[in-house]
């Protein structure tokens, strides 16, 4: 049954692809019958161009790769348990909401040029501006998750005598581990899109600058430009399959009711 799932889980990937593919191929096709000309690279030169720059590619995408994991992992585990204690801390909510509310609809790009005066133009201002623009989000989903868990269940534990500590581990983390993996989904995407950004400002190495210094540096080469946006993709894709793995391992009992139903 697992792997008639798992192979599942792969061709809904490899469909999925396929059809992204073949919607490129038709956009490309059209775009060069209406331009005259191949501003939009199809599918197939694209790959080529990545096999042609598979060293200097795979160069950049570990770069991106740490920066974005390491950013999502801070941004997680002060966003998260911050987020989980105001929603549950009736005093700390009290106290801090007013400032989250105040700071959260601020658009994080403002927070960019403080980081850069801050940290300057190295890796540490890059994994910072994904890190502060993720924290935002993860802290106020967290906040929401832990305010909709029903009291009845942590004044039922309580009376059994349960600790603080104990209400956490077997109550409110249980409860909002599947809505912080949901936020964690799109702060993915959020956190692309800044690292794109950050690692465009300020940074001119089109072979250890990451994939967003690469994708810039060949602005007018379509196919090798597409070919690190295809790269960027595969990026995405495999920090979503990791985080669907974490989900079926923290939170079992999800799709054992799901099968049961």
């Amino acid at each position: 049954m697992l792997n008639r799932t798992v192979i599942w889980h792969i061709a809904r990937y490899v469909i999925s692809i396929g059809v992204l593919l073949l919607i490129w191929w038709a956009v490309s096709a059209i775009v060069e019958a209406v331009k005259d000309r191949a501003f939009l690279p199809n599918p197939v030169q694209a790959l080529r161009e990545m096999w042609r720059l598979g060293p200097t590619l795979f160069r950049n995408f570990w770069v991106s790769a740490w920066r974005l994991v390491l950013a999502i992992s801070i941004a997680f585990t002060l966003g998260y348990p911050l987020g989980l204690l105001i929603g549950q801390e009736r005093r700390l909510d009290q106290a801090i909401s007013p400032m989250i509310y105040i700071i959260y609809p601020i658009p994080q790009v403002a927070f960019i040029l403080p980081l850069f005066l801050i940290f300057g133009l190295g890796d540490p201002v890059k994994v910072a501006i994904v890190a502060s623009a993720l924290f935002f989000q993860l802290l106020v989903s967290a906040r929401g998750a832990a305010k909709l868990i029903e009291f009845e269940h942590i004044t039922s534990v309580r009376s059994a005598g349960a600790s603080w500590w104990q209400i956490y581990r077997h109550v409110v983390l249980p409860a909002t581990l599947p809505s912080i993996l949901t936020s964690l989904r799109v702060s993915v995407g959020l956190g692309m899109a800044f690292l794109f950004i950050a690692e465009t400002t300020g940074s001119f190495d089109p072979y250890r600058g990451g994939l967003g210094s690469f994708i810039d540096s060949n602005i007018y080469a379509p196919k090798q430009a597409f070919a690190g946006i295809m790269a960027m993709a595969l990026l995405g894709l495999a920090l979503y399959i990791v985080i669907d793995v974490i989900e079926r391992i923290v939170c079992r009992w999800k799709f054992v009711r799901r099968k049961s139903s």
